[in-house]
């Protein structure tokens, strides 16, 4: 793998600070896991990869501030949005960035190799976490909201990246010692990072198709066995057809962790207007890949 260039997205650039810091994690996360494993160490790093990545990126990030697929305070935001950048990905700034630069190629008839999956697995996974995109001409993506990309705490939560998980390390350090640190931290970053790429690969290679976006060079699959470790989002065939839901899964035989916590926060009153595959349209150029039998809530959009 090397620095590419194209003629549509500009190309990729080796990013070493990248490697050095993917490196340093998994070095502490291979060397702390093993000399400081305990099982409560264990728990609180399945816990905080949970509440991170369920409540702060799939919940917060993607289907709140990048689709704004509900409505929410700016109080409830900021929460979601310190817990998205706690789960070391990256901030919503960098997010939306990205997002909107692989959407908008993924849905041209051809796809740079960065952004598509043509490479295999570990093509596509060093791009990810190595690499920086270079971008031509940044007037043909889509602007990040401009609620986002001017608020001066997602400004900050972006510039301050993993020096944020400084203070978190002291409170698990005061809390349960070494292995806390080692597990909670080193191990937990390793594992979502890594997990979060993997994912994203296999729910566009692998899996049903119960919609087409012809012409779209990248698809999206809906990826059942990898439901609940991605929090919902492996349903991504769905998610292509309605980009704007909050919800992913539909109906019973497709758990949607997120969805579910979003339907939580509305019922505390702390989420409204959520939308979902019931009461949106397909987008534009989509349609049923072949006859489905998809049971779509029939819940109703609740206003304030």
């Amino acid at each position: 793998m090397e620095d590419a260039r194209d003629g549509a997205g500009g190309g990729t650039r080796l990013n070493r600070a990248k490697v050095l810091r993917w490196a340093l994690i998994h070095v502490g996360a291979l060397v702390g896991g093993s000399l400081f494993f305990s099982w409560s160490a264990v728990a609180v790093a399945m816990g905080l990869a949970a509440v991170t990545m369920c409540l702060g990126v799939s919940v917060g990030f993607h289907r709140g501030l990048i689709h704004r697929a509900f409505q929410t305070s700016r109080a409830m935001e900021a929460v979601l949005a310190v817990l998205g950048s706690l789960a070391g990905l990256g901030g919503v700034l960098g997010m939306s960035r990205m997002h909107h630069r692989r959407d908008y190629h993924q849905n041209q008839p051809d796809c740079p190799p960065y952004f598509g999956y043509s490479g295999g697995f570990l093509n596509a996974m060093g791009y990810a976490l190595f690499f920086d995109s270079e971008a031509r001409d940044e007037s043909v993506y889509p602007p990040v909201d401009p609620r986002v990309a001017e608020r001066p705490l997602f400004q900050f939560l972006e510039r301050a990246g993993l020096w944020l998980q400084v203070p978190l390390a002291l409170a698990l350090y005061a809390a349960g010692g070494e292995a806390f640190v080692a597990w909670g931290l080193f191990v937990r970053l390793a594992l979502t990072q890594d997990g979060f790429w993997a994912i994203h690969y296999v729910s566009h290679t692998s899996g049903e198709q119960p919609y087409e976006l012809p012409g779209a060079a990248e698809q999206g699959r809906n990826t059942g066995w990898l439901a609940l470790l991605s929090m919902g989002e492996s349903w991504h065939n769905t998610h292509h057809a309605f980009p704007s839901s909050a919800q992913m899964g539909v109906g019973w035989r497709q758990p949607d962790p997120g969805f579910w916590a979003v339907r939580a926060l509305e019922g505390l009153g702390l989420v409204w207007n959520v939308k979902t595959v019931s009461n949106l349209p397909l987008r534009e150029g989509a349609r049923h890949a072949r006859p489905t039998r998809v049971h779509r809530s029939a819940q109703p959009v609740t206003a304030r």
